[in-house]
């Protein structure tokens, strides 16, 4: 009698014991019987071939409402060029099939803002629907007779466990001695804390602090440093290099704590002259501010571009137009973010039939995004 009260107050049985019923009762009882658990909080990722071919024409046709690129961006957050271009491609080909000429050239302008190309040739197929998995037979599923067969096996254990335990007639006990302090250790931990000796107040802080006879220090020798108005977020560096069709990158900005304040980035915004690769003309900088409703944009163009009228009154629509030179400075500024910008290289390209210095060959711009 007293051999099993020694056995069912060991902690580990009772530890067993208790798992086993709180798998029962919590895994199979509530979380697949009286609450079955449900998913919520889906990404764009997650969703079906489908949702994300809808998702993407809705934001196309957004964007011929507001025309706003930076929101149009943060919302095709998470989807690549690839998918972008197929499933406006798509959206395309079955607007005209049904004679939709309106709803196509939304599609069409918002892949061409994009600089996508979604006039090649075939006909684009529109994703055929995923069958969503069938609910299971609840607790007597698959799922469920899984559960219950796990549950089991534990079951098995615990038991095989108790048996085995009770068998050897319970575990040792192990009682472990009480040390006290030596007597020089407990002496030291008593002494006055007193006693230590401290440094001024004012050597800890790394302050001056001038003694009680002398004669206060003028007002005009004392120099204070003026606090930043923004904090640096990082630095980044857009590199182009001839031969990268539809260029674009952009960089996430987020506080220390992981914080999202916008992005900023730079695309390939004018080309000249026929076939591949492109041969790009102007690039757009831009600054995308959460909390602001507009996205920033400067033009950076090249010195063909820049000087001829007609691509000027083109891309004048666009933001700012920036002569592209080595060496200068553009500022990208929101109501809570900014970013100081450098043009740290810049090689044009020469192709026969184009005029000189129309097209870049490599453009490397710094970007340096800061809080206000």
């Amino acid at each position: 009698m007293n051999k099993n009260s020694s056995l069912l107050s060991n902690p580990l049985v009772l530890s067993i014991g208790g798992f086993v019923v709180g798998l029962l009762i919590g895994w199979l009882l509530l979380g697949w019987v009286l609450f079955p658990v449900q998913f919520t909080g889906a990404k764009l990722f997650d969703l079906d071939p489908v949702a994300k071919a809808e998702w993407i024409v809705t934001v196309a046709d957004a964007y011929s409402a507001n025309q706003d690129l930076g929101l149009a961006r943060e919302r095709l957050r998470g989807f690549t060029t690839a998918e972008i271009t197929e499933h406006l491609k798509a959206a395309f080909t079955a607007r005209n099939l049904k004679n939709d000429a309106v709803g196509a050239a939304r599609v069409a302008s918002f892949a061409q803002v994009l600089t996508l190309d979604i006039n090649g040739g075939g006909t684009a197929q529109r994703p055929t629907p995923t069958p969503a998995p069938s609910g299971g037979g609840g607790l007597f599923g698959d799922a469920g007779r899984l559960l219950l067969i796990v549950a089991g096996v534990l079951l098995l254990l615990a038991l095989g466990l108790f048996v085995y335990m009770r068998m050897r007639g319970g575990a040792p006990q192990v009682t472990v001695a009480k040390q006290s302090p030596s007597p020089a250790v407990s002496q030291a931990a008593r002494a006055p804390r007193e006693e230590m000796p401290t440094a001024p107040a004012a050597q800890n802080i790394g302050l001056y602090e001038p003694p009680a006879s002398a004669p206060p220090m003028p007002t005009q020798t004392t120099t204070r440093v003026a606090t930043p108005l923004t904090k640096s977020l990082g630095t980044f560096a857009a590199t182009y290099k001839f031969g990268e069709d539809n260029y674009d990158t952009s960089f996430t900005l987020e506080t220390t704590r992981g914080e999202f304040l916008g992005e900023t980035g730079m695309g390939s915004s004018e080309t000249i002259g026929e076939g591949k690769p492109d041969k790009v003309t102007a690039f757009d900088a831009w600054l995308f501010d959460k909390t602001d409703v507009r996205t920033v944009t400067q033009i950076l163009m090249s010195e063909a571009a820049y000087n001829d009228q007609s691509t000027r009154q083109r891309l004048a629509t666009k933001g700012e137009l920036v002569l592209a030179e080595k060496g200068k400075h553009v500022r990208l500024e929101t109501a809570t973010l900014a970013v100081d910008a450098e043009i740290v290289d810049l090689v044009y390209a020469s192709t026969p039939g184009l005029p000189p210095n129309s097209h870049f060959q490599k453009l490397i711009v710094e970007m340096v995004p800061a809080q206000k």
